[in-house]
C-alpha cells in the first residue's frame, strides 16, 4: 500500500502514527489510515473522528463497531452509495444474547450479512466471524424456528475478519483471516453459543 501526497476523490493516505501523535494531519472521509506495524495488508474503512463507519448515520444501532464494520465491509450492497430511488430499507438487527448473540445489517434487497464477536487481543484486534445468508434465513432467525446457535449453518462468503480500530478516530482497517465453504467447517469454539474470547496473541491469517 502506498500513501498518496494529494487528496482526491478515493482520498489519501494517512499515516497511523501521526494521527496518534496529534500531528494535526488528520483524516476525513475517504481517507486511508495506514498502520505499517499491523503486518498484514488491509482493506480500510476510515473517516474523520465525527464521521461513522462508512459515512453512515449509525446512532441508533446497538451492534458493536467492530462486527458492524466487519459485515459493513465484507457486504455486496453499499447502501449509502444507492441512488435515492433505489435504496431498500436498512436493516440493524441481533438476536440471541450473552455468547449466543447475533447481529445482522442489510446486504441488498434479499440478503443480509451476519456476524459475531469472536474474540479480541489485547484489545488492538477483535476477531469476528461474518457470513450471507438470504432474508428467508433471517426471518427464521427472528422467529425463532432457527436458533442463533445455527445462523451460520447456511451461511456462504463465511469469513472470519480482523477488525483493528484505530485509537481515537471512528475507523477500521479490515483483514481476512480465514474463510470458511460452508457452515460445518467453522470451527466449533467460533459458533455462536460460545463464550468470547482473548486470545493472548493475534490469530495466524491462512489465506494468502
Amino acid at each position: 500500500m502506498h500513501e498518496a501526497s494529494t487528496s482526491d476523490e478515493t482520498g489519501k493516505g494517512v499515516p497511523a502514527h501521526a494521527v496518534e501523535a496529534g500531528s494535526g494531519e488528520q483524516p476525513h472521509p475517504g481517507d486511508i489510515v495506514i498502520d505499517r506495524d499491523l503486518g498484514v495488508a488491509p482493506e480500510p474503512l476510515v473517516g474523520a473522528d465525527v464521521s461513522t463507519a462508512l459515512d453512515e448515520d449509525e446512532s441508533g444501532t446497538t451492534i458493536p463497531p467492530a462486527a458492524l464494520w466487519a459485515m459493513k465491509d465484507r457486504r455486496h450492497t453499499q447502501w449509502h452509495l444507492l441512488a435515492s430511488s433505489e435504496r431498500h430499507q436498512r436493516l440493524r438487527q441481533t438476536f440471541g444474547d450473552g455468547p449466543g448473540m447475533v447481529h445482522a445489517i442489510d446486504d441488498g434487497r434479499h440478503h443480509a450479512m451476519i456476524g459475531r464477536i469472536v474474540g479480541t487481543t489485547g484489545g488492538d484486534v477483535s476477531y469476528c466471524l461474518v457470513g450471507r445468508v438470504t432474508r428467508e434465513h433471517l426471518s427464521a432467525l427472528e422467529s425463532g424456528s432457527v436458533p442463533t446457535e445455527a445462523a451460520f449453518a447456511v451461511a456462504t462468503e463465511i469469513t472470519l475478519c480482523g477488525v483493528a480500530i484505530e485509537v481515537g478516530v471512528e475507523s477500521s482497517n479490515v483483514f481476512d483471516v480465514s474463510r470458511y465453504a460452508t457452515g460445518a467447517d467453522i470451527p466449533e469454539e467460533y459458533l455462536p453459543g460460545v463464550q468470547e474470547h482473548h486470545f493472548g496473541s493475534p490469530l495466524e491469517i491462512t489465506i494468502y
